[in-house]
């Protein structure tokens, strides 16, 4: 089993630095959206065997994002940096959507230093970056760690199973899809998120919608993109982990919307509620990145169920969004 050798960040918690990457890569517990702590260098170290984050704060220019590290080697590393980048709310983040937008210390640099790290030491950045969620609605997080300031970069990536490769076989580079909270005093809720389709040929992909917590009875959810052919709407009663699925048009370059309504008479939202969708995207049997086809049991769906799905053919995460319903 091949390990990385370098500062490590984790693509999940289940990510223990082999090669390729076990975890989800979208839910980093590296990247960390938390509010301000007095001691980040130890209260970061502390919790490494947790993720810490907290919701973004759609009301406030300064939400705090803390970055953290591994190191693999075998031997001490200094001279390291951290840099993260920030995505329009995305299913696919293809890197075209967040090389050009990095987040900033207060200072204005663009990545924060790590300190000299023996093997098997956490390192925490030096500073913290901002994140502001008033002026733009970019929430989806990508961290690199790198021996410059500005690490390299690929060019957009004209297929899934390339994207897929790259993030699963670089152990310095994660992504952390922040969950948004979110005051509403309206019956309906709808978010709109991004998703394109780098190849020629159709593609299969199905949604995973999940309400988690309790919402009132004859509450309702959905997700809608008409150019894949999906347009679906369940009842809470009828389960809270619902899925529907189609065929995503060469390059496909679109949104999809992923709603919830309340009862009528209803406009507060549960506090501690949350609607979250994942993406998966199909691939043949014989794809290098079938090797992280999500579990059927997992997905809530039959083989069969998906239109498009070759014989044998499994399904990939691409991508994860979600919004958590507060109450300010």
């Amino acid at each position: 089993m091949a390990y990385y050798n370098g500062f490590f960040m984790r693509d999940s918690l289940s990510d223990t630095g082999t090669v390729p990457s076990p975890g989800s890569p979208y839910y980093s517990p590296d990247v960390i959206c938390h509010e301000q702590v007095a001691s980040p260098q130890t209260y970061f170290v502390q919790n490494y065997n947790t993720n810490p984050n907290q919701p973004a704060q759609l009301g406030s220019q300064t939400n705090y994002i803390y970055v953290r590290a591994k190191n693999l080697a075998t031997t001490s590393l200094s001279g390291w940096y951290i840099s993260v980048f920030r995505s329009s709310s995305s299913l696919f983040l293809n890197t075209n959507l967040w090389s050009q937008n990095p987040l900033y210390t207060v200072s204005g640099a663009s990545s924060v230093a790590l300190n000299s790290t023996p093997p098997q030491g956490i390192a925490v950045g030096n500073d913290v970056l901002l994140l502001n969620a008033v002026t733009s609605n970019l929430f989806c997080l990508i961290g690199m760690a790198s021996p410059k300031p500005q690490p390299v970069i690929p060019p957009p990536f004209t297929s899934y199973t390339d994207y897929i490769m790259w993030v699963r076989m670089n152990q310095n580079v994660c992504g952390n899809n922040l969950t948004i909270a979110q005051n509403f005093a309206t019956q309906q809720y709808s978010r709109l998120d991004s998703l394109s389709n780098p190849e020629n040929d159709y593609v299969p992909v199905l949604f995973v919608i999940s309400v988690v917590g309790t919402l009132p009875a004859g509450s309702t959810f959905g997700v809608t993109c008409a150019p894949i052919g999906v347009n679906s709407s369940w009842n809470i009663s009828d389960g809270p982990v619902q899925t529907a699925s189609g065929m995503m048009p060469p390059k496909f370059d679109g949104y999809v919307t992923t709603w919830g309504s309340l009862p009528p008479g209803q406009t507060v939202w549960p506090n501690g509620v949350r609607i979250d969708n994942e993406t998966y995207i199909g691939r043949d049997v014989d794809s290098p990145a079938a090797m992280f086809a999500a579990p059927w049991e997992h997905l809530h769906v039959k083989p069969e169920d998906v239109p498009g799905l070759p014989r044998g053919g499994v399904l990939v995460l691409i991508g994860s969004t979600g919004t958590y319903f507060a109450r300010g």
